[in-house]
C-alpha cells in the first residue's frame, strides 16, 4: 500500500525517524511532573513586584513549587528580600547602603508595596512553597548565614531549600541544603570520587542545556534545574518563542524543575 502512495511512505518514513530520535533521547525525569520555581519571587508582572509578598501570594495559588528569591544584608544587618538596588523604589541605592528602618519605608513604583524583611517573606511561604535562594554580594559576617538559617530552620524551609549565589553561601549551606553546581564544577566532584545526589543540584541556563549535561547529572544521580530568564532572551527578535523553544527542549531531554520568570508558566502546566 505504502509504495502505491509514495507521499504517504515519506511522512511514514519521517514520522518513524522523528519517534526513534525522541526514544533515544535520555529522558532522566521523564516520569517526574513539572514543577515550576519562580523567579525574582514568583508572579512579578504589571501587578507584583519582584520579591514581595503579592507575588509570593500569587505564585502560591498558581501552584509554584518553589520560589527564587534574592536575599541582601542591610547596613544595620538585617536580611532583605531583594535584588541589587532600590531603584524600582525611587532610592538607587544598594542594601548595605541603607539601615532596615530606612528600607522598610520605600513604597516601590509597581505596586506600592515595601520591601520584606526575609522572616516576613518565610513565614508567608512556610508549609506552602519551598525557597530557592539567590544571596548577593560576598564578604558577609558569619552572622549573616547564622540568622539565615534560623530563619529557614523557624519556618521548616532549610532542608527543602535549593541555594544559588555566591560560593560564600554555597559553602555554608553545604550539608544542610541542596546547593548548586555548574557543570563543570560537577564534572570535577565527579571525577573526585564525591558523593553528590544528596546534598547537590545541576543548575543550567535553558541557552545552554544539553544531553551531556543531562548525562553528567544521571551519573551523579542529582536533580536538574533549568532556567528560562526574560533577560537570556531580551536580544532576541522573539524572545517568548527563543523561550519555548527552550522549554521544549528541556522537556524532551526529560527536565522536570524550572526556574522561570511567570510569562512563560504557560507551557509548564
Amino acid at each position: 500500500m505504502l509504495k502505491q502512495y509514495p507521499n504517504l511512505f515519506r511522512v511514514f518514513q519521517c514520522s518513524s525517524a522523528l519517534l526513534i530520535a525522541l526514544s533515544v533521547t535520555p529522558c532522566l525525569y521523564a516520569k517526574d511532573p513539572l514543577k515550576i520555581i519562580g523567579h525574582r519571587g514568583g508572579v512579578v508582572d504589571d501587578h507584583h513586584s519582584e520579591n514581595s509578598a503579592g507575588a509570593a501570594e500569587a505564585a502560591i495559588r498558581r501552584g509554584y513549587w518553589m520560589l527564587e528569591i534574592d536575599l541582601d544584608e542591610t547596613k544595620d544587618g538585617h536580611i532583605v528580600v531583594h535584588h541589587e538596588s532600590f531603584r524600582d523604589f525611587g532610592v538607587n541605592k544598594m542594601a548595605a547602603a541603607l539601615t532596615w528602618s530606612e528600607i522598610q519605608g520605600l513604597t516601590s513604583n509597581i505596586d506600592q508595596s515595601h520591601p520584606l524583611e526575609f522572616s516576613q517573606l518565610a513565614a508567608i511561604c512556610k508549609g506552602k512553597v519551598r525557597l530557592m535562594i539567590d544571596t548577593k554580594q560576598p564578604g558577609h559576617p558569619k552572622s549573616y548565614y547564622e540568622q539565615m538559617e534560623k530563619v529557614l530552620k523557624d519556618n521548616h524551609l532549610l532542608k527543602s531549600a535549593y541555594f544559588i549565589g555566591t560560593a560564600e553561601t554555597r559553602d555554608y549551606f553545604k550539608g544542610k541544603a541542596r546547593i548548586s553546581l555548574s557543570e563543570k564544577e560537577l564534572a570535577k566532584k565527579l571525577e573526585a570520587g564525591e558523593s553528590l545526589s544528596k546534598g547537590y543540584f545541576l543548575f543550567e541556563h535553558g541557552t545552554t542545556i544539553n544531553k551531556q549535561s543531562i548525562e553528567l547529572a544521571q551519573k551523579a544521580h542529582v536533580p536538574v534545574v533549568v532556567s528560562i530568564n526574560e533577560y537570556h532572551y531580551a536580544s532576541r527578535p522573539d524572545p517568548m518563542a527563543a523561550a519555548h523553544a527552550d522549554v521544549e527542549k528541556s522537556k524532551r531531554l526529560g527536565v522536570a524543575l524550572f526556574q522561570i520568570d511567570s510569562p512563560f508558566d504557560i507551557w509548564l502546566h
